[in-house]
């Protein structure tokens, strides 16, 4: 054969072969991409640490710090929120993780003590000191 006749290592139907196999696999991977979750509406009071006492004081944060008039109205959410995250995040961290049942169970207590023997669906007034 001639050096100027030799034939393509590919022919151009092979060459179109691959590329309709290879943007089949990009459609089919495309059509089965894991969506993220929405953030939900509102906040999610049954988080779970994994730690039976902070999941307890997770669950009671908002009916009791309201009820103890421990936050105003308008910031219980964000303060809900923080310790939410933080609680959350220390429970993933395994040098902070075995504090942490002590660490809710004194906060639960500090909660319980600032109810002063009310339980946390009686009512309270809507002024509320802040700490």
């Amino acid at each position: 054969m001639k050096p100027g006749n030799a034939a393509p290592f590919f022919r151009l139907t092979d060459l179109a072969g691959v590329a309709v196999f290879a943007s089949t696999l990009f459609l089919f991977g495309c059509s089965h991409a894991v969506k993220k979750p929405a953030a939900p509406a509102t906040l999610n009071t049954q988080a779970i640490t994994g730690i039976s006492a902070c999941d307890a004081y997770l669950n009671s944060y908002l009916a009791c710090h309201r009820a103890a008039g421990i936050y105003q109205t308008d910031t219980l959410q964000t303060q809900y929120q923080a310790m939410r995250d933080t609680l959350l995040q220390e429970a993933g961290d395994l040098r902070v993780r075995p504090y942490l049942a002590n660490r809710c169970m004194g906060l639960s207590q500090q909660l319980r003590d600032a109810l002063q023997g009310r339980s946390c669906t009686s009512n309270t007034s809507s002024t509320a000191t802040s700490h």
